[in-house]
């Protein structure tokens, strides 16, 4: 998320629930790279007294996490999962794990599952998550 400081992309994992309800997170091996996305979807109460500005209410509106990851991986478990999920639409809880920041929870569906097998070259995916649910920060 960060790049400033000693934080490194290196230190930023993403893990996966071991199983339903476990509470134990085992990480993705094979991780090459991962982009985060918070979106905040504001309230709009612009109204006549607004002086033709945009006004939105403070503190309130829909958040939510999109999280695209490009894996090799380490071991087919993984792919096995993952691709599982993808064509079952399961919620997992996932977790981010921010170097010495702490991790940052949420559930959430793959949206995408995209494959790459080259010739005579390991198969990789690029897979994106959208959040559901509560988002627990570090």
């Amino acid at each position: 998320m960060a790049t400033a400081g000693a934080l490194n992309g290196t230190d930023v994992y993403v893990a996966i629930e071991d199983s339903p309800a476990a509470g134990t997170y085992t990480i993705i091996g094979g991780q090459n790279q991962h982009s985060i996305t918070l979106n905040n979807n504001s309230i709009d109460i612009t109204n006549k007294s607004s002086a033709s500005f945009r006004e939105i209410m403070d503190t309130e509106g829909i958040q939510s996490i999109d999280l695209t990851m490009d894996i090799t991986y380490n071991t087919d478990a993984k792919y096995v999962l993952l691709r599982g999920y993808a064509g079952t639409k399961t919620i997992a809880l996932y977790r981010i794990i921010i170097g010495a920041l702490g991790n940052l929870d949420f559930a959430a569906a793959i949206s995408s599952f995209g494959e790459t097998s080259p010739d005579g070259d390991k198969l990789s995916n690029s897979i994106t998550l959208q959040s559901s649910g509560t988002i627990t920060w570090p």
